[in-house]
């Protein structure tokens, strides 16, 4: 049975703007939870609810609604999100998830940056039997990560993993918004369990094979797998580890093969309606940045 009435939380981030319009292009209806009330990123058509982020407030925000979207940076707090979508009658949620394969990767799951999403991923199956979920997973975000200079940086040196010639699976911000909906209208399909999705399984090298066809020069710095899980496990063992070590951790988890970070013999596209990316389509991508 496919769900009308969405709430999400965490609407205007990086991801939420791509999850709400596809939402609302799709015909349903969608509340956005917002601390300060100002969602002037998206369509006039969504209704606000000002909250506190109280358990309360997340209650009385979640009555009446099918289904919840939690787009939330700070995955600690997904619980008590969760037991306030349960006590509100909610049906189905969808985590703050977005990203590494954590359900499927021991190696993933055991990294620091993601102990929260770990976390919240055993709660859910610990209430499954009050209220079904799906786990997204899609990889990094392709063009938010050429945008950000995390997979190929065009405006300095990039740092190429373990020679850069394995693919990874990876996915633009629209195609999450597409699969979101997907999932929502058919949530029987993916109920309990991880979703798939790829707009491309690309490697470095191609994008900067890309990149410098349009024009740039990339300065490559070459890395190892185990040069950079030295480096963030020392630091994190002496207490000196700061936002970059983490951010080592996310990109061991996208770009490092040993992490088990291209699904493309397992995806869901199919399912949820994605194509993948032809090579002149990811041209277009990489030269929005360019």
């Amino acid at each position: 049975m496919a769900y009308q009435n969405i709430a999400v939380a965490g609407a205007t981030g990086n991801l939420g703007p791509s999850v709400v319009n596809a939402l609302v292009d799709a015909g349903l209806t969608v509340t956005v939870l917002s601390k300060s009330g100002k969602t002037d990123k998206l369509p006039s058509s969504v209704k606000t609810v000002k909250t506190d982020y109280s358990s309360q407030s997340f209650t009385d925000a979640f009555k009446g609604q099918d289904a919840v979207v939690s787009l939330l940076p700070n995955h600690d707090g997904q619980p008590p999100l969760i037991d306030a979508a349960i006590e509100a009658g909610v049906k189905f949620f969808l985590p703050s998830e977005f990203g590494s394969d954590i359900a499927g990767s021991a190696k993933i799951a055991a990294l620091p940056v993601f102990a929260g999403k770990v976390k919240t991923q055993e709660y859910l199956k610990s209430k499954q039997d009050k209220i079904s979920y799906a786990f997204v997973v899609n990889g990094l975000f392709l063009d938010w990560g050429i945008g950000a200079g995390f997979n190929v940086n065009l405006n300095g040196p990039t740092r190429v993993i373990d020679g850069g010639n394995d693919k990874h699976s990876t996915t633009t911000l629209e195609d999450v918004g597409k699969a979101t909906v997907a999932i929502l209208k058919n949530p029987d399909q993916f109920k309990n369990r991880a979703v798939y999705i790829q707009s491309a399984a690309v490697s470095q090298n191609e994008l900067i094979a890309i990149a410098e066809k349009k024009g740039k020069s990339i300065q490559r710095v070459e890395a190892t797998t185990e040069q950079i899980e030295t480096d963030a496990w020392a630091k994190i063992k002496n207490g000196t580890a700061e936002l970059p070590t983490f951010l080592d951790f996310i990109a061991l988890s996208a770009l490092s093969t040993p992490y088990g970070n291209n699904w493309s013999a397992k995806n869901d596209n199919e399912l949820v309606g994605i194509k993948e990316k032809t090579q002149e389509e990811l041209e277009q991508i990489v030269a929005q940045f360019v």
